[in-house]
């Protein structure tokens, strides 16, 4: 089944695409004069947030198992919050791509009302957090807590069509739609673990991963108001939508250490092997699987096979900057 639903959702960004790449020549059939300049370059920033958009997946992480101190016998959960003394928890719903973004972009008048953009976006994400406070866990003890933070760093490449409503000599509306290409980026994911176990006594631990994505493709738009400074400069005020979901492809810890009554323990060299240190992420666990839940043979050396974690990347923003025309002024 859930093979079936992401050959849907495959099929349908296809189709998606298709529609915006033809988009993106429909306005070379245009030939309205463009009076001025035809080039500009444009910078900007912007705050995004999960908006009126609900999250259409809970940011995930990994956590530790209940049973052994072996990363590779951990979990990867959606991230929730502890709201009472009873162990009821919330879903934590957000989205990777809230916090500040940078934008650098250069365009092309292809008439009076049309034209294309090609930008690049630097995703400063904000973090996302959990607090879980375990009332019964067998290794970590009454009331033990992790704490986790995990947040978003990236490079996307985003080709745009736009249309240009003039509303008078100095103010014009405009409106975007384009594609999101994401091309350089990870996830990160911190946990800190804070425990008195009845037996062994108080604990401490440091977790760091790091989350590599899938090639993914995303689509967004949005309306924004500019107005002229003069010939050569605008500066503009966008408010921006954006429909992204990125597939993950391997997680790496980099950092697993537990202190134990005093004592510090490395436990990615207590346990080495790429089994207990990385995930590569799959549709499916089979007989074959490098993981002990299908495959009682595994080869410790590899990494560990685990199934796909989707993190939503959709959002909602607000953005603002400044727009330089190039070429002759008449």
């Amino acid at each position: 089944m859930k093979s079936l639903v992401l050959s849907a959702q495959y099929l349908l960004s296809n189709t998606i695409m298709k529609y915006l790449l033809l988009l993106l020549f429909i306005p070379i059939l245009s030939t309205a004069q463009v009076s001025g300049p035809r080039w500009y370059v444009k910078i900007g920033a912007g705050f995004g947030t999960k908006g009126f958009l609900p999250a259409e997946l809970s940011p995930k992480s990994l956590m530790p198992s209940n049973s052994s101190f072996d990363l590779a016998d951990g979990t990867i959960q959606d991230m929730t919050n502890s709201v009472d003394s009873l162990g009821q928890r919330s879903y934590v719903h957000d989205t990777y791509t809230k916090g500040l973004n940078y934008y650098l972009g250069a365009g092309y008048k292809l008439s009076k009302y049309w034209g294309i953009e090609m930008g690049v976006l630097w995703l400063q994400g904000g973090k996302i957090t959990s607090h879980n406070v375990n009332d019964n866990n067998p290794l970590l003890g009454q009331g033990a807590i992790i704490d986790v933070n995990t947040y978003a760093r990236g490079l996307a490449v985003i080709p745009s069509l736009t249309l240009d409503i003039p509303l008078n000599e100095k103010w014009l509306i405009q409106a975007h739609a384009g594609l999101t290409v994401p091309v350089y980026g990870k996830i990160y994911h911190d946990a800190v673990i804070n425990a008195q176990h009845t037996f062994i006594g108080p604990m401490t631990g440091v977790l760091n991963a790091e989350t590599q994505a899938t090639f993914s493709l995303g689509i967004n738009g949005g309306v924004g108001i500019h107005r002229k400074l003069g010939k050569r400069v605008e500066v503009f005020f966008d408010v921006i939508a954006q429909h992204m979901n990125l597939n993950g492809k391997h997680l790496k810890v980099v950092r697993y250490d537990l202190t134990i009554q005093g004592n510090a323990v490395n436990q990615l060299e207590t346990n080495p092997g790429a089994y207990h240190s990385e995930i590569n992420f799959v549709n499916e666990l089979t007989a074959q699987s490098n993981n002990k839940a299908s495959n009682a043979n595994i080869d410790e050396s590899k990494p560990k096979d685990d199934l796909l974690v989707t993190s939503p990347f959709s959002n909602v923003g607000f953005g603002a900057g400044i727009m330089f025309w190039l070429g002759k002024t008449e």
